[in-house]
């Protein structure tokens, strides 16, 4: 069955290709945390893709379906922890890939593209964590909500402007397409070409 699935779509070959890509010497701890932070993604679209069966965003079932989800569906509670315990991982992993992107000056010529698309994704995954904590609606995401209208009203000039209609246009429903279909395909655009970058440039040698 290997054999035949291989033969028509090549999968074992690409397979023990990237098994066999050469690990460079100076590779230490540090350099896997953005390895570490991509395989946490993965865990969010599972955990994520599973809870989207369950969830109702709409603010008065929401709270309600996550109750749901968590008591009456087996390994509900443990997809939720998954999910949100996960997005804490991605920043912190991501944090401590920035600092050792900065210590190795890995941000220089040639990989400027590399630097600007990572520090995207990590304003992205800022973003996740905004829309993702509203959609539970318990007071934690009434006080998110409250948090984000404030910061938008600290924007000069224009700020006090952009609460009332950023409040106004607010629904679960809108924060739920954002979180789940929106930044995801914008996610995997910059982060599919981070990864083929990465890979063509290699990974910068110690100072």
């Amino acid at each position: 069955m290997i054999k035949w699935l291989n033969e028509r779509t090549g999968i074992k070959d690409s397979i023990e290709k990237q098994l066999k890509y050469p690990i460079p010497a100076h590779a230490n701890i540090w350099i896997c945390f953005g390895g570490l932070a991509f395989f946490l993604i993965v865990l969010q679209v599972f955990s994520g893709v599973f809870m989207m069966f369950f969830y109702i965003p709409i603010a008065e079932k929401a709270q309600d379906s996550i109750k749901y989800l968590c008591n009456s569906i087996p390994y509900g509670g443990l997809m939720r922890n998954m999910h949100r315990w996960s997005a804490t991982l991605i920043v912190a992993f991501l944090f401590i890939h920035t600092v050792n992107v900065i210590t190795r000056r890995a941000y220089k010529s040639p990989r400027e593209l590399n630097w600007w698309s990572g520090l995207l994704l990590l304003l992205l995954m800022f973003l996740f964590m905004g829309t993702g904590i509203i959609l539970p609606w318990d007071w934690r995401s009434y006080w998110e909500l409250v948090v984000w209208a404030d910061w938008f009203g600290t924007i000069p000039i224009i700020g006090e402007y952009l609460i009332i209609p950023f409040i106004s246009a607010f629904t679960i429903g809108k924060s739920f397409v954002i979180h789940v279909w929106v930044l995801p395909a914008i996610v995997m655009f910059i982060l599919i070409f981070h990864l083929r970058m990465v890979r063509k440039l290699g990974i910068a040698e110690p100072l």
